[in-house]
């Protein structure tokens, strides 16, 4: 063993509230000094400003989180909900429209992208539909589902397609920049 070179031992232990409070004051301190310097640097460099994080990405002060299953939750500065989006790309150009104040061009974006939702969603619940009435045999609701069916799929190709040729015009005239 060896011996300590001070005789007086420090017993005193901070207790651990006061150490999370402390923590959680300063990482609250560092975030709202982030958003203040990305929101100045915004502004004055007059740039779109695209930052990967550990789940998503920051645009300009726009937080994007990317799921598994492709979607992408649009939150902005206050940390609300904006919108939960099919695609990366959809979110990414809602954010840099709404930014460079584009706002025609982005609720364009959001309308299209909330009719893919639907018609996604319609689908989906048709198609289960479907399935359980052919296993009861009920083949009047099976041919009535079918015509909804059909209605869903070329809606959610038309509303794909748009926002397809919005994802071109955006890569066209490289509003990121």
């Amino acid at each position: 063993m060896v011996k300590s070179r001070t005789q007086k031992k420090f017993n005193k232990k901070l207790p651990t509230a006061t150490l999370t409070d402390l923590t959680n004051v300063t990482t609250d301190y560092i975030k709202h000094w982030t958003n203040q310097e990305i929101g100045r640097l915004q502004r004055e460099e007059n740039k779109i400003l695209c930052i990967p994080t550990k789940n998503g990405y920051r645009v300009g002060l726009y937080n994007l989180t990317v799921y598994p299953n492709k979607t992408c939750e649009v939150r902005d500065r206050n940390r609300e909900l904006v919108h939960c989006f099919e695609s990366k790309i959809s979110a990414i150009l809602f954010a840099i429209y709404t930014i460079k104040k584009n706002y025609w061009t982005a609720d364009e974006l959001l309308l299209w992208d909330r009719e893919i939702n639907k018609n996604y969603v319609d689908m989906l619940n048709l198609r289960r539909i479907i399935q359980e009435a052919r296993k009861r045999k009920d083949y009047v609701i099976v041919d009535s589902r079918n015509a909804r069916l059909e209605i869903a799929e070329t809606k959610l190709d038309f509303a794909r397609d748009k926002i397809s040729k919005l994802h071109k015009t955006a890569k066209y005239y490289k509003v990121w920049e």
